[in-house]
């Protein structure tokens, strides 16, 4: 008997793979620290615990996707237009993350680097990134662009970046660390 694995079970199987990758191969080699380290008595976040987290969270999902019953469609045309949306979101969303703050201070004889880590200018990039990405994806699940979805997104994108931010006196939000 052939095994014939449904559109959603080949997509989680990616994923895993995708997360397990991001998990044991490039946290441990792209970082410098562990996921959390001792620092004169004093713990910190390590840089391996934000990737960690990212793939753990994937892998979960993963699972619960392979573990529910599922259907035995296939991959559709719309199935490949609707990834390419999301694809084209994130390539966005990325890209007005990364480079949103030092436009913003082109102006600046010190530019943004002397910067990156002061209020309000370690908001920028985190926040229109996360803005266009929250309220993009929202939008395109109830298949239309409002205000009102992209500012739940602020919202959304300046509660992640204040707990990130607030508790920590030595974080630099990302991409600023970069930058």
């Amino acid at each position: 008997m052939k095994l014939r694995l449904s559109a959603d079970k080949w997509l989680a199987l990616f994923f895993l793979a995708f997360a397990l990758l991001v998990i044991l191969v490039w946290a441990p080699l792209d970082t410098g620290t562990g996921l959390v380290e001792k620092v004169r008595r004093k713990f910190v976040i390590g840089d391996a615990l934000g990737p960690t987290v990212a793939g753990a969270v994937i892998v979960i999902g993963a699972l619960l996707v392979l573990l529910r019953p599922g259907t035995d469609k296939m991959i559709s045309r719309e199935n490949v237009v609707w990834l390419a949306a999301l694809f084209f979101l994130f390539a966005l969303s990325m890209v007005l993350m990364r480079y949103a703050g030092p436009v913003a201070l082109a102006w600046s004889e010190s530019g943004y680097r002397p910067l990156r880590a002061t209020a309000p200018w370690h908001y920028i990039g985190f926040l229109i990134g996360g803005t266009v990405l929250v309220g993009g994806l929202t939008g395109f699940a109830k298949r239309q662009l409002s205000i009102r979805e992209f500012a739940i997104g602020f919202a959304a994108s300046l509660a992640i970046a204040l707990l990130y931010d607030l508790p920590f006196d030595d974080l630099i939000l990302p991409p600023n660390g970069d930058v």
